[in-house]
C-alpha cells in the first residue's frame, strides 16, 4: 500500500512538472516575433522618441537579438520565463554569465517588460521611478 501511495505521488508531481514546462513552451510560443519599442523609461528619464523609434527586438525560442536601426547590438541572448508566477517573471543570461532579471506581460499584441540593472534584484511592479535602477519598456508586435 505504502509503495502504491508512493508511485501515486511520484506520478502527480511528474504531471505537474510537465504541465507547467507545457505553460512555458505555450507562453514562449506566444512572445516569439518582432518587437518594436514604443517607449520606454529608465530611471524615471524618458527615451528621446528617435531613439525609441530604432530599437526592437527579435525573439524566437528562448533567445532574444536587439537591434538599434539596422545593427545588431546583442545576439541570440539567452532567457528563461516563469508565466506561472505573478507577475510573470524572465530572467536574462548574458554572454559574461552576468543575469538581468524582469517582469513581463503580454496583452495581445502589446509587451510590457520591467527589468532591473544587471545582477540586480528583480523588479515588483511596472515602474521605473527616479534611482530604481529599472527599466520600463513597452513593446508593439510588427511584421518583421
Amino acid at each position: 500500500m505504502r509503495s502504491a501511495l508512493l508511485g501515486v505521488v511520484v506520478v502527480l508531481s511528474l504531471g505537474k512538472t510537465l504541465g507547467a514546462d507545457d505553460v512555458t513552451q505555450a507562453e514562449l510560443k506566444k512572445l516569439e516575433g518582432t518587437w518594436q519599442l514604443v517607449s520606454a523609461l529608465k530611471d524615471g528619464q524618458k527615451t528621446p522618441p528617435e531613439t525609441v523609434k530604432k530599437i526592437r527586438v527579435v525573439i524566437k525560442g528562448s533567445k532574444h537579438s536587439v537591434y538599434f536601426g539596422t545593427d545588431a547590438v546583442a545576439r541570440e541572448i539567452p532567457f528563461t520565463i516563469d508565466p506561472t508566477k505573478d507577475p510573470k517573471i524572465t530572467t536574462d543570461t548574458l554572454p559574461d554569465g552576468q543575469v538581468i532579471r524582469g517582469i513581463y506581460k503580454l496583452e495581445g499584441d502589446k509587451l510590457t517588460s520591467c527589468v532591473a540593472e544587471v545582477g540586480k534584484e528583480r523588479p515588483t511592479k511596472f515602474a521605473a521611478p527616479p534611482g530604481s535602477g529599472h527599466t520600463l519598456r513597452i513593446f508593439k508586435r510588427v511584421n518583421p
